[in-house]
């Protein structure tokens, strides 16, 4: 049955001319939120772009875009606000929390970090915030949330995590450190969205971001930024405009969530994509698509590790994403992905702390025959090197 539904995810999609194993970085779009990109320009433009009638497509687009999210992340409506990226709805929370001189915030060790989810905290340094970093268990990228709990002090603020790890895959117990402390929590869950379920109630998390483009399979160029109700008060908006605020009895004034986090966004025909990236996901299922995903990341880590002289930096026995991340001796990373690339198979290079890998990551759309293309071709060019 999940095969039948993997057969059916790859006709959704434009014919790749690769084997693409890089969604945790962008995935392909499928066919229909193509269409309605460019099925929305069109009529926008034969309408009239501001005419009314465009106007109700806007509208309607944008609640029915936000209705998907919602249901997705078991939100309320109105706690999704549109940003421009994962990065983009960072800075708005970092930027706009409302923390005085002295307070502090803990993040995790910024050499297993993204650098959106880890520069944009530094910066607070600037306005006396101190920035708490928590060790590391291993490689990994693991936490110790008994260390973590301890850090917590009067002062704190905020805690920033990401919820599945760019790099190696794993998932952070979030769900625990959520019910052990009453600081909010932010999340970067860049790479949870779309490859496994997400309830932020269940996470207990104030803040999450993720983009659309990631395993969502929308178009680059939309962000989203969960923001719990009661959390919106803390956050001065760090931009502003006729869409977030008004002017009432010659004072400025907010409008309610989402639109007092939102001034400036245009990208509706992207969310005419996004709307329809969402859609195509509900029908197959995440669950069904995060079984198919970790069966082809067992397939790999399997096939790898009986490879020698690779090196795995992928836990095989914790919570996980299908993320899969190697390294072979005697071979450089990046010599590796450009000759990936060069017989069509698509993959990345990331850093787990001072060293560099090939990042692997299969999605919905990834088959079978895909990753044991990838193995006979990877084995191929490890003869080669050597």
């Amino acid at each position: 049955m999940i095969k039948d539904k993997v057969q059916y995810s790859k006709n959704m999609f434009p014919r790749l001319k690769c084997i693409y194993l890089n969604s945790a970085s962008n995935a392909p779009t499928p066919l229909e939120s193509i269409r309605a990109i460019t099925d929305f320009l069109l009529a926008v433009s034969e309408y009239g772009p501001d005419s009314n009638k465009s106007q109700d497509m806007i509208e309607d687009i944008t609640h029915n875009t936000r209705k998907e999210l919602a249901a997705l992340i078991r939100c309320r409506v109105d706690e999704i606000v549109f940003t421009e990226s994962t990065t983009d709805g960072i800075n708005i929370v970092a930027n706009g929390l409302m923390l005085k001189e002295g307070s502090s915030i803990i993040i995790r060790d910024g050499e297993h970090e993204h650098p959106s989810n880890h520069y944009a905290w530094l910066r607070l340094r600037s306005r006396g915030v101190e920035v708490k970093s928590i060790n590391l268990k291993d490689e990994y990228g693991s936490i110790d949330v008994d260390e973590l709990i301890s850090s917590i002090q009067d002062d704190t603020r905020l805690i920033v995590l990401s919820h599945a790890l760019f790099n190696t895959g794993l998932v952070l117990p979030v769900e625990e450190i959520g019910k052990r402390t009453k600081v909010p929590l932010f999340l970067d869950s860049a790479q949870s969205v779309g490859c496994m379920n997400v309830d932020v109630n269940t996470l207990g998390c104030s803040f999450m971001v993720f983009p659309a483009s990631k395993w969502l399979c929308g178009p680059s160029g939309i962000g989203i930024l969960y923001c719990n109700s009661r959390a919106a008060e803390y956050i001065e908006p760090p931009s502003i405009g006729g869409e977030s605020a008004f002017i009432h009895n010659g004072s400025l004034v907010y409008r309610e969530m989402p639109y007092r986090l939102q001034t400036g966004f245009r990208s509706y025909a992207l969310l005419a994509g996004l709307l329809e990236s969402l859609r195509y996901i509900r029908s197959i299922g995440i669950e069904k698509i995060r079984q198919w995903n970790i069966y082809l990341a067992d397939t790999i880590i399997d096939e790898l590790s009986s490879i020698n002289n690779v090196k795995l930096y992928t836990p095989k026995d914790c919570r996980r994403t299908s993320i899969v991340s190697f390294m072979v001796d005697g071979i450089n990373s990046s010599t590796l992905v450009r000759e990936l690339d060069r017989y069509g198979v698509v993959v990345a290079e990331r850093s787990i702390l001072d060293k560099k890998v090939v990042r692997v990551s299969t999605h919905m759309f990834n088959t079978e025959d895909d990753v044991s293309r990838f193995i006979n071709i990877l084995k191929k060019i490890i003869i080669q090197e050597k």
